[in-house]
């Protein structure tokens, strides 16, 4: 039976790059004071993140985080067995998860994106082309992490030469073979139909079932977060130093908090859970 509480559940949704881990030296250190509080109050902790399932999942274990997570942009969304006591339509069964997935075939992606480098002739690097030396050298990844990173199932990061006109006629070209086109914070993405929000609101369904009264938290610092902010009950937005958030204003809803990484997160969150 579903449990009846008269006080909201609480459930935060948050990025991991640039949000609860630093963006250069992957570290969540700085916001351990919030996690404590997180892990004492038993709030679901719901990693929402352009990374892959393996990638994820090396950072729930450090975490000690056995919560569902949300893969590549809204790909997928993985549960772990028995989480919820009742039964779902899910899509792929593995050894550890029921999967929803909500992504294109990445093959799919690959080869679309193949087909716009050469319509447009704009110099594109495909993730999928990088060597483990050079995402080492360009993310500061370990070689465990840059293996981990290219397991990618249904969105393709990638680097493209040039500047605003490039990017549009990219993004153009994207659009044209419907698939949608995001912009991560360090890539560029092409992934299908699917974004962060659209697996929050899945997920917040299946939370309701289990608590009946929930509150929903959403953490982010990219535009691809901004589906999952708009999904959400309480939208906090770090405000870094990416030029294409400068311009966007606070409103009633959202919250924008200066400041990047897990300092500026563990500030909100400790915020958040204190008021």
């Amino acid at each position: 039976m579903p449990s009846m509480t008269t006080t909201p559940k609480v459930g935060i949704f948050t990025d991991l790059d640039g949000c609860l881990l630093d963006r250069e030296t992957y570290s969540f250190e700085p916001a351990q004071p919030a996690l404590r509080l997180i892990r004492e109050r038993r709030i679901p902790l719901i990693l929402t993140s352009s990374k892959t399932r393996a990638e994820i999942e090396l950072y729930r274990k450090k975490l000690g985080n056995d919560h569902p997570f949300i893969a590549e942009n809204g790909g997928a969304i993985f549960l772990p067995k028995d989480y919820f006591p009742f039964s779902f339509p899910y899509d792929r069964e593995t050894e550890a998860y029921l999967a929803l997935e909500l992504g294109t075939y990445y093959p799919r992606i690959l080869n679309a994106l193949a087909a716009i480098k050469t319509e447009t002739g704009v110099p594109i690097r495909s993730f999928h082309d990088l060597t483990e030396e050079e995402l080492t050298s360009l993310c500061g990844l370990s070689r465990e992490e840059a293996t981990l990173a290219k397991q990618r199932e249904y969105d393709e990061p990638f680097l493209l030469e040039g500047g605003e006109k490039e990017r549009e006629a990219v993004k153009s070209k994207i659009k044209e073979k419907g698939l949608t086109y995001v912009w991560g914070g360090r890539f560029h993405h092409i992934l299908g139909k699917n974004d962060k929000g659209k697996a929050v609101e899945i997920l917040k369904r299946l939370y309701e079932i289990e608590f009946h009264l929930i509150v929903t938290v959403g953490i982010g610092d990219s535009l691809n977060d901004f589906p999952m902010l708009t999904a959400v009950d309480r939208p906090i937005l770090l405000k870094g130093e990416d030029p294409l958030l400068q311009e966007i204003p606070s409103s009633q809803s959202l919250t924008v908090i200066r400041g990047a990484g897990p300092r500026a997160w563990n500030a909100a969150v400790l915020q958040l859970l204190r008021s």
